[in-house]
Parts: structure tokens; C-alpha cells; sequence
């Protein structure tokens, strides 16, 4: 159990001290964090929305239409 905990957090451990790196030398009129907050917040909204139609999307890419069911998006 504690190995699938660490293999969940590996993207966290490994990413978020680049993107904080990253944000602290940022220089944007906006401030330091809030071009991270809004890449990483729009990155999510694709990333769910892939999610939510990727059984349409399997379909088109090539699966037999067997493993195809009816339901279209959300």
C-alpha cells in the first residue's frame, strides 16, 4: 500500500520544486504565482474535459467497435 502512495506522489515530488523554481524567478506584471496558477488550472480543464470524452476519442482512434459503447461525452 505504501508503494502505490509513493508512485502516486512521484509527479509532485519530481515537478513542484521545477515549478517553483520556475515561479520564483518569474518576473510577469501579474505576480510570481498567479501565470503558474492559471496554466496549471487550464492544463487541468483540458485534462478532464479529455477525460470525459475518451471513450469517443478511443473510437476514433482505432478501437473495434465492440468496446464502443452508445454514450457520447458527459
Amino acid at each position: 500500500m505504501m508503494c502505490r502512495k509513493l508512485s502516486l506522489m512521484t509527479p509532485y515530488i519530481q515537478v513542484l520544486p521545477c515549478v517553483r523554481i520556475w515561479s520564483d524567478k518569474c518576473s510577469s506584471k501579474y505576480g510570481r504565482r498567479r501565470p503558474f496558477i492559471l496554466a496549471g488550472s487550464l492544463m487541468i480543464s483540458v485534462a478532464v474535459t479529455i477525460i470525459g470524452f475518451s471513450a469517443d476519442i478511443g473510437y476514433l482512434l482505432g478501437d473495434a467497435d465492440e468496446d464502443h459503447r452508445n454514450f457520447k461525452g458527459t
